[in-house]
């Protein structure tokens, strides 16, 4: 079990909408874009829930926080709002539903922080961030600094722990998706639930063609349970898009409901 990092929690209430989001299109080259990874972390809280889906919704409020991973000038970036609709829509596919606290059946029992942007590569943050972990890497080093008989099992590699330490080297983009108990966000220590990272590299590409391109791609994994990071084909995403409906602004919570304090290092 790995839990958010602390640094990429925030607090405040934003019901998200849903709308439309123009085709992107992938290109002339077949694996133009390759595979984006999906790394999701489930706390024991988490754990005990069910997974909600259509026919058995979840109700959630929550917020999205925008670019605050961070950007880089001159990037064509997605339009906040169109962005918002998309991610509302990709939710509801997985059976989370928008909830009204002042309708009973539509009682928010979730609260979703999303937050997305450019990462570069420095110290363990992107490795952290696709999910990688040593225990699933035949040949991760036995002695930091140092070489050992694992560096004969590199070519044994599985094809995710592959892609992992190939795009972390390099720029990406990234989606940040996290899940917290609704009743605790107005408390000093937030119960996380669970937390989806999703991440492609950012080289031949603009913030708002890979943004919607690299989440509609990982929406079923998001907030599934895994034990392993899982890779998702963008390139079959040539066109889509999302329908739903509007956005509307609920409240505000508190500062000191701020999670930071429920995070951790994995």
């Amino acid at each position: 079990m790995r839990l958010p990092r602390p640094g990429l929690l925030t607090s405040a209430l934003l019901l998200l909408g849903a709308g439309i989001v123009p085709p992107v299109r992938g290109g002339l080259f077949t694996n133009y874009w390759g595979s984006a990874i999906v790394a999701t972390d489930t706390t024991p809280e988490g754990e005990k829930l069910s997974p909600p889906s259509p026919a058995q919704p979840v109700y959630f409020l929550g917020r999205s926080l925008g670019h605050r991973l961070g950007s880089i000038g001159g990037d064509d970036e997605p339009d906040q709002q169109e962005f918002d609709r998309l991610i509302t829509g990709i939710l509801a596919k997985q059976g989370y539903l928008a909830g009204d606290p002042k309708v009973p059946a539509r009682a928010p029992t979730v609260f979703i922080i999303v937050q997305w942007g450019y990462l570069e590569p420095r110290s363990n943050d992107l490795l952290w961030f696709l999910g990688y972990n040593p225990s699933q890497d035949i040949a991760s080093p036995v002695l930091p600094g140092q070489l050992g008989p694992e560096v004969f099992r590199r070519n044994m590699r599985s094809r995710t722990v592959e892609t992992i330490l190939e795009n972390a080297n390099d720029p990406i983009y990234g989606i940040i998706i996290t899940a917290f108990e609704y009743k605790s966000m107005d408390t000093s220590r937030a119960v996380i639930y669970w937390q989806t990272r999703i991440g492609l590299p950012a080289n031949g590409k603009s913030m708002a063609q890979a943004l919607p391109t690299m989440l509609t791609s990982a929406g079923p994994a998001i907030g599934r349970p895994s034990d392993k990071p899982v890779l998702v084909d963008t390139d079959q995403l040539s066109e889509g898009q999302v329908k739903a409906g509007e956005i509307k602004i609920i409240g505000i919570v508190p500062e000191n409901a701020a999670p930071a304090e429920a995070g951790g290092k994995k």
